[in-house]
């Protein structure tokens, strides 16, 4: 006696029972596609119809997943670090009554950096086909990152130079 499924061509509609059989028809004249979910009794989830071996063609090759690749490395870390900075930002600037214009996006936006950061951070491997997108990614984050760490060294070297400025033309003026 033939198996029988249920499958759901759209991932939405469920259809079935039918047996194996008939099953087998829709895949191989391409009605219902590999990427098609499909159970039976004995499996504990729906699965793509191309992972079950009892529903592939004899001799059929079946297409492998594609391989995971990491996640660029440093992307995470300057993903952290920017949406820190950009909350600190937030912050100071909410103190001030016009700069709260300004820092409450600057908040939200660096929460949503850091969800997506944890995002990221729980995936093992991403589809290569992303991996440029992750690395264009990590560059603009890596170049946020410096520029604000550029801020940090010039905003102080700029007060120090204007600082030592004063200092030496104002006893020249008060005499």
């Amino acid at each position: 006696m033939d198996r029988t499924w249920f499958y759901a061509a759209d991932g939405l509609d469920k259809k079935g029972p039918v047996p194996e059989s008939e099953l087998k028809q829709l895949l191989a004249s391409g009605q219902l596609t590999a990427a098609t979910l499909v159970w039976s009794e004995g499996l504990a989830n729906w699965a793509p119809a191309g992972s079950i071996a009892a529903l592939q063609a004899p001799g059929a090759v079946t297409a492998t997943p594609p391989v995971g690749v990491p996640v660029p490395p440093g992307l995470t870390s300057w993903m952290t670090f920017v949406a820190i900075m950009k909350m600190i930002h937030g912050i100071i600037m909410c103190l001030t009554c016009i700069g709260a214009i300004a820092g409450v996006p600057k908040i939200i936006s660096s929460v949503n950096f850091m969800n997506a950061k944890n995002m990221l951070a729980t995936m093992p491997t991403v589809d290569p086909a992303m991996l440029p997108f992750l690395e264009k990614l990590r560059v603009g984050f890596k170049a946020l990152g410096w520029s604000i760490i550029g801020i940090f060294i010039m905003v102080p070297l700029i007060i120090l130079v204007e600082v030592l400025v004063f200092a030496a033309y104002l006893p020249h003026h008060l005499r």
